[in-house]
């Protein structure tokens, strides 16, 4: 499930990998009685149905599994009913509570005790904000399940909690590998909230029989997969050496290396770095870019003025610009963060930062292009210095991995080798850990085997000599300066 859009992908394991898309459907977004954007959970529910009765057809499968983006949640009362409807993270909600949170234990120790960067959309500044806004939530609340725990909870009826999607929430202990009891005091959050985290692969449960019934699809184990999109990428990820880093690209770019061990410094904090749970109880030290959010909104900003564009054709049309780095933005600036406008926030932004103004959809394109290579680059050489390891690679997985233009800039700016796929990396290390779960493979290392064997389309971008590449990217970081809280 992502951000825009929630696919149903069968796996089948036989030697190599295939998946097929069985189903898709746009992530539904609604807004509640408290005028706050939410994902409409009924909708979604019943899209999932209808992907089951349609798998129906071609079954017989073993597992299920579910997966999605990090932060968000929903609460379950007493009764086992879901507490209205999951705000999302572009919601407006936590506004400022990040600030405030920093004023009363300190930015320091909000990293030191979670391990996560300081993002005002975490879930612990989502709950603090319910404390204030809407209290009657929490006092009703006896379980958190954010997004995936939530689907399997529609889908089974138990209750969970997964370790790589509860590593998102910067209520984790990541160091410790338990919730953090001084940040739940300290923000007078309720303790029966947070239960008894599992690892990646447990089995939850099995498909309630109603919805057996209602599908046509028979009695199905459900596993509490690595849960977390982005875990379940890496897991999917035939990392070239130890220390190569991985973009896991969509809606967000999650950029990191995988470690045994947590690294929680001021260079992570001050470079909104986060450690984040994968496979097996390991670390993912990584930074959430922006990433492709930035030209979804341009498209859709596009779309209702009644220009529409495929995506490969806003990428032939950045391409076709004779300076790739006219103009720059700072893609993480808090600006960008937030749904509708973007083209227009895009263009004030270069007014207020004395650069030429995007006016075409391929001068708007090759702005963000241009400017997340750069982040990449960026956020690469900070993560090398933290994981003291070397980088010779950058493996782009996902869907933005069909982005040439995107991947060519990025080897250019960063001086490292990209290599692209599998564009599936989610769906396959999602099947990969269901697969260790039954027995039908034995480790993770065998799985990302089977990954390289089933990749003929995986492409290698060497990078280019460029001129002033270094007065590049000293523009690019006097950016990200002007913009550090």
């Amino acid at each position: 499930m992502g951000a825009e859009s929630c696919r149903l992908i069968s796996v089948t394991i036989d030697g190599l990998m295939s998946t097929q898309e069985l189903h898709r459907f746009p992530t539904p977004v609604i807004k509640d009685s408290r005028e706050r954007r939410c994902w409409d959970f009924p909708a979604i529910t019943s899209s999932i149905i209808e992907a089951l009765t349609k798998a129906a057809i071609s079954g017989p499968y073993k597992s299920i599994a579910v997966d999605t983006w990090g932060l968000d949640f929903g609460l379950i009362d007493r009764d086992g009913k879901i507490i209205g409807l999951p705000v999302s993270h572009r919601d407006h909600r936590t506004d400022g509570y990040l600030k405030k949170a920093s004023a009363k234990i300190g930015r320091d120790r909000l990293h030191s005790l979670s391990g996560c960067q300081l993002l005002e959309v975490n879930s612990i500044y989502q709950l603090i904000a319910i404390a204030q806004q809407s209290p009657d939530e929490l006092e009703m609340a006896a379980h958190l399940q954010l997004m995936p725990d939530l689907v399997l909870y529609a889908l089974t009826g138990v209750i969970g909690s997964e370790y790589t999607i509860t590593s998102t929430s910067g209520i984790y202990d990541i160091s410790n590998n338990c919730w953090s009891e001084e940040l739940i005091a300290a923000f007078d959050l309720p303790r029966r909230i947070f239960g008894t985290v599992e690892d990646a692969g447990s089995v939850r449960g099995t498909l309630k029989k109603e919805l057996q019934a209602l599908t046509g699809i028979g009695e199905l184990i459900c596993i509490a997969t690595a849960s977390h999109d982005t875990a379940s990428a890496v897991v999917a990820t035939p990392l070239s050496s130890p220390g190569s880093a991985y973009i896991s690209s969509g809606t967000w770019s999650l950029l990191g290396v995988e470690l045994d061990k947590p690294v929680i410094n001021k260079l992570t904090l001050n470079h909104r770095l986060t450690n984040e749970g994968g496979y097996g109880r390991s670390i993912r030290l990584l930074r959430n870019v922006m990433g492709l959010w930035l030209i979804q909104e341009v498209r859709r900003d596009l779309r209702a003025r009644g220009e529409e564009f495929t995506y490969a054709q806003l990428v032939n049309l950045a391409i076709a610009q004779p300076d790739p780095w006219h103009t720059l933005i700072y893609v993480d600036a808090p600006v960008f963060m937030h749904a509708d406008g973007m083209i227009a926030r895009i263009q004030n932004y270069a007014r207020k930062t004395n650069q030429p103004v995007p006016e075409t959809p391929g001068e708007v394109a090759q702005c963000i292009f241009a400017s997340l290579a750069l982040q990449y680059a960026q956020s690469c050489d900070v993560l090398q210095k933290c994981s003291g390891l070397p980088m010779p690679t950058i493996h782009i997985v996902g869907g933005g991995s069909q982005n040439q233009h995107l991947s060519q800039l990025t080897a250019d700016v960063s001086g490292r080798e990209v290599i692209t796929g599998p564009t599936e990396a989610t769906a396959m290390g999602n099947a990969i850990v269901q697969a260790i779960a039954s027995g039908e493979i034995a480790s993770i290392e065998e799985g990302r085997e089977l990954v390289k064997k089933s990749l003929p389309d995986s492409k290698s971008f060497k990078p280019t000599k460029m001129k002033n590449l270094q007065q590049l990217r000293e523009r690019y970081r006097s950016l990200t300066t002007k913009e550090q809280p």
